[in-house]
């Protein structure tokens, strides 16, 4: 349980701290410097100041000096919420309607808003916003962090760069890179450059914790394994309770039931998981309460550390007399994590799981380890909310808003504000602040307005006008205006009505009573999804023959429609020895890929998440030769070398459904389709390729 003595602490701490120090600068009151931190797959009773074992003492007393927004909501998901943070846009509009994409040219972000302003622009953490796009592409001076969305903790190469390249790196001895503290170092490190240069300065602390897998070092991981050995149930009840003690939300509100897992890729085969209820902690068995409760801890050590290396920041902001006129805004990207069932993966997000036992348990978030939470965990940290990560019920897209901002910030210390933002409302919030001017053009090219609306007003004290809420992720939808909100579950359920003042769980379904209210509502979201682009025409190559180009990707409306299709991939190439993707549609769930593995060629077909891959045994040489691959209507699938059959099988079928990720020719860099990681370009040369979709002649 966490120790009132952590808040007090931090609390009494940062209020000693919150003039200048002796040694550091003055206070300006100019232009504040912003500091904008998220967290990454963190719950929204995760912290302590929100209801939490989880000691989080420097959170708790920014909490405690500042504000937080307890109805503030992000886009469910890491890179859609990210796009939106960057660029005050909607996540289609700012090119990311699901996992796939990268930020327009006719988009502004923060730093390519404030740097004209005066600003300084740093960024350190997870990018997640096309490994393509480097965020020093994007109006960031410095950055150091992973460009893609997960990846392991302790290693640094080759998960985590610096850019612009050439740019001074720091030196960790073997076995000591931990990627949290890492942000904190770099973190510093920049914050030490922006204070010499004598201008004010933007700083996008982008940290991975909690996402998977999970690593944490063991000492941290010891603390916490007590603290969740009795399970979810009685952690969900005692963390109810903190909640209403703490008025963060109403003595009445009911604790939701035990979630539904729903169905999903990687748990459509394990009756036991999916559309089933998470299971009862006491149903357990020992062995598996224990493996559960090792990955509890884990998670919970890295939203610890996290929290540290936010102290080593605001440390350093009072020490340099900076606090005070810094704006700090503290968030998370979505819900917590549940993918895929109540007891986690294993080795890789998918279905495969094990349970650890006896010194096995110690594997859990070491540097060999590769694991995650479980959705039993996810709901608990979504206490009391319905569901997590990926959806748009509250527990997925919900998250408190903390504000730090002395020198602007009206509010009595410790409000706690019911007043509904979203995550639009950043960059119209900064770009207020700095006194920067938005831009109509970029590179000649007119810019998208922002969609969001400045949250200095409620810094203020002062009422905004209501603006609805409308958010999509991948087929779950929501749509809040003022206290109602209609949201629906992936997969053309029904919508469900909700109103959120009397009922903030989301547990009474008004639909049926409310009919004329939803239709309107829905309207509403028909006539935004249209707006942004959500609502596109289907795929305009349904059957017949393209040419692709080498290098680009094709998504949304232009990317071919294959499902239930059977397809020919053909590609003329050179150096096809050196190994790569040469070319992809799709990722982990729907999908196929043409790559060359070991020198010999391999074809990759997903099918609601089950790989199916066919390899030949001839090895391709250097010169130029004439790849092909087939999948037919029956399942049969075959490899081509210059005309020549080289390997057959059976994939079970065609594809079933249009992938998400796009087609691309010479990589795969969102979800890896094959048994590869991303994005794997192909190191030989592509001189042609094209698709054919649709029956196909028959087979030499």
């Amino acid at each position: 349980m966490l120790s009132r003595a952590w808040i007090v602490a931090g609390c009494c701490l940062l209020a000693a701290g919150s003039s200048a120090s002796a040694q550091g600068q003055s206070p300006s009151r100019g232009r504040p410097n912003i500091l904008l931190i998220l967290a990454d797959d963190v719950g929204y009773s995760d912290l302590g100041c929100q209801g939490s074992e989880i000691q989080t003492p420097n959170l708790d007393a920014l909490a405690a000096r500042g504000a937080r927004f307890t109805n503030f909501y992000n886009s469910a998901r890491c890179c859609p919420t990210r796009a939106s943070l960057m660029t005050g846009l909607h996540p289609a509009q700012a090119g990311f309607p699901d996992m796939t994409g990268r930020i327009p040219s006719n988009a502004a972000t923060i730093p390519e808003v404030l740097r004209p302003a005066g600003y300084n622009t740093y960024m350190v953490g997870k990018w997640h916003l096309s490994e393509a796009t480097k965020p020093t592409d994007r109006g960031f001076d410095e950055f150091f962090g992973m460009l893609g969305g997960f990846n392991s903790f302790w290693h640094e190469d080759p998960f985590y760069t610096r850019w612009p390249k050439g740019r001074p790196k720091r030196e960790y001895a073997p076995g000591t890179f931990y990627s949290t503290d890492a942000f904190g170092d770099y973190a510093l490190d920049f914050l030490e450059q922006g204070r010499q240069a004598g201008k004010p300065w933007f700083m996008y602390l982008a940290f991975n914790a909690a996402h998977f897998p999970i690593h944490a070092p063991e000492e941290d991981i010891q603390r916490y394994e007590p603290v969740f050995a009795d399970g979810w149930d009685k952690m969900r009840e005692r963390r109810l309770a903190r909640m209403k003690e703490l008025g963060i939300i109403s003595k009445d509100v009911e604790l939701t039931p035990r979630l539904v897992v729903p169905k999903n890729w990687a748990n459509a085969n394990k009756e036991w998981a999916a559309d089933k209820e998470v299971p009862a902690w006491d149903s357990l068995p020992e062995d598996r309460r224990k493996d559960l409760a090792r990955r509890a801890a884990t998670y919970a050590a890295m939203i610890d550390r996290m929290d540290r290396n936010i102290g080593r920041v605001v440390s350093y902001l009072k020490e340099t007399g900076q606090l005070e006129n810094t704006l700090i805004l503290f968030l998370s990207d979505n819900g917590a994590c549940g993918e895929w069932d109540p007891f986690g993966f294993d080795g890789k997000s998918g279905p495969d799981n094990v349970l650890h036992v006896g010194p096995a348990l110690k594997e859990i978030g070491a540097p060999s380890s590769y694991s995650s939470v479980g959705s039993g965990w996810a709901n608990a940290s979504s206490t009391p909310y319905r569901y997590y990560k990926q959806y748009t019920h509250e527990g997925g897209v919900k998250t408190p808003l903390i504000v730090h901002y002395p020198a602007g910030l009206t509010l009595p210390p410790g409000t706690m504000s019911p007043r509904t933002g979203y995550i639009t409302d950043i960059l119209p919030t900064c770009v207020e602040l700095a006194g920067a001017s938005y831009p109509t053009e970029r590179n000649g090219e007119s810019i998208m307005p922002m969609e969001g609306a400045s949250l200095v007003p409620l810094f203020k004290g002062v009422e905004r006008p209501n603006r609805p809420i409308i958010i999509e992720h991948e087929d779950s939808k929501a749509l809040r205006d003022g206290d109602w909100k209609i949201v629906q579950e992936r997969g053309g359920r029904p919508w469900e009505l909700y109103n959120l003042a009397n009922d903030p769980t989301e547990m009474h379904d008004l639909a049926g009573r409310e009919p004329e209210r939803v239709k309107t509502m829905t309207a509403a979201w028909e006539a935004w999804a249209r707006r942004v682009g959500l609502k596109e025409g289907e795929p305009k190559t349904v059957r017949g023959t393209i040419d692709l180009q080498p290098g680009k990707a094709l998504a949304g409306a232009e990317a071919p429609a294959i499902a239930n299709e059977p397809l020919r991939i053909q590609a003329t190439v050179r150096e096809a020895g050196k190994g790569g993707v040469v070319v992809s549609q799709g990722a982990q769930v729907q999908g196929w890929s043409l790559y060359v593995r070991d020198g010999k060629p391999v074809l990759a077909v997903r099918r609601d998440g089950s790989l199916f891959e066919l390899a030949a045994d001839r090895a391709l040489g250097d010169g130029q030769v004439e790849l092909a691959a087939e999948l037919r209507r029956d399942g049969a699938a075959r490899i081509l070398v210059d005309g020549v059959e080289v390997a057959h099988g059976r994939a079970g079928g065609c594809i079933p459904a249009q992938p998400k990720d796009p087609l691309i020719v010479g990589d795969d860099r969102q979800g890896a389709v094959g048994s590869y990681q991303t994005p794997r370009p192909f190191r030989g040369s592509i001189l042609r390729a094209r698709l054919t979709v649709g029956d196909l002649d028959a087979a030499d």
